[in-house]
């Protein structure tokens, strides 16, 4: 079984979700989003994942983006380059918290978020 953890502890109740439970929100494919994904591979081989990915299940979803599969059980709502990076990379296991509302993920996100291509954040 191969596992992806995080590095940083930052909150209790950081578990270890199977990625076929994970659904990617945010699900973008376009050049710009793609070439950024192999800055993010680069940094997760050399870095290993700082810090876990940020989930919701579908009842407590608020985004904007579509829930597209029924099938999966919680939706990457920060960390969706370092979920693409396990499945193309076999994991079958990463570290997320579940959050149940806005304020809780938008806590989390302030504290987690990092950009590896950091002018890519100003987009």
């Amino acid at each position: 079984m191969k596992i992806l953890t995080a590095n940083n502890f930052v909150k209790e109740g950081q578990i270890l979700l199977d990625v076929n439970l994970l659904l990617d929100l945010p699900n973008r494919d376009d050049d710009s989003y793609n070439e950024y994904l192999k800055n993010v591979k680069d940094d997760l081989d050399k870095n290993g994942m700082l810090n876990p990915l940020l989930v919701v299940e579908k009842k407590n979803y608020w985004n904007r983006f579509p829930w597209r599969d029924e099938s999966k059980k919680y939706g990457v709502v920060t960390g969706s380059n370092r979920y693409r990076y396990a499945v193309e990379n076999g994991y079958d296991l990463i570290e997320c918290i579940i959050c149940t509302s806005r304020n809780q993920w938008l806590d989390l996100w302030n504290k987690t978020f990092f950009r590896v291509k950091s002018d890519l954040t100003n987009e």
